[in-house]
């Protein structure tokens, strides 16, 4: 039959092998969230297109905007819209200058941006990358 000691110490838990797991535990952990970024760096990132707005357009245009924000269309894609200048106000806060793609739709004096139906009918525009060429493409069927 065991007695037990009164004068003896409890024991403390083995903390040297719960901090190994705690480092290794941070080490996945570290290596999981490298990975992640090096995965979301390495894969192309998606377009965000507003297709509704696209559709509602009478005219999809590319175009170079200057610093100033005018507008000289390059190629109609859908539409009846003439190459060279475009009277149409660029939206404020966009980057400048670039070649974008502006949907357009007729008002009583001409053209206008296409407003978005998102917030309160936001004008977007979007800027002519690889990427936006390519879904302007499959929405535009050309």
């Amino acid at each position: 039959m065991k007695q037990d000691n009164p004068d003896s110490t409890p024991q403390a838990p083995n903390t040297a092998s719960s901090g190994s797991t705690l480092l290794r535990v941070a080490l996945v952990s570290g290596l999981l969230w490298y990975s992640l970024l090096v995965w979301m760096i390495a894969t192309p990132v998606s377009v965000n297109v507003n297709v509704r707005q696209i559709a509602e357009s009478d005219a999809v245009v590319r175009a170079t905007v200057d610093v100033d924000g005018k507008i000289h269309v390059d190629h109609v894609w859908r539409g009846n819209v003439a190459n060279g200048p475009l009277d149409v106000a660029f939206p404020e806060g966009v980057a400048k200058p670039g070649e974008f793609f502006i949907p357009l739709r007729r008002n009583a004096t001409g053209w206008e941006i296409t407003p978005a139906r998102i917030g309160t009918g936001v004008r977007l525009v979007y800027p002519a990358s690889e990427a936006v060429v390519s879904r302007m493409r499959e929405l535009l069927d050309e």
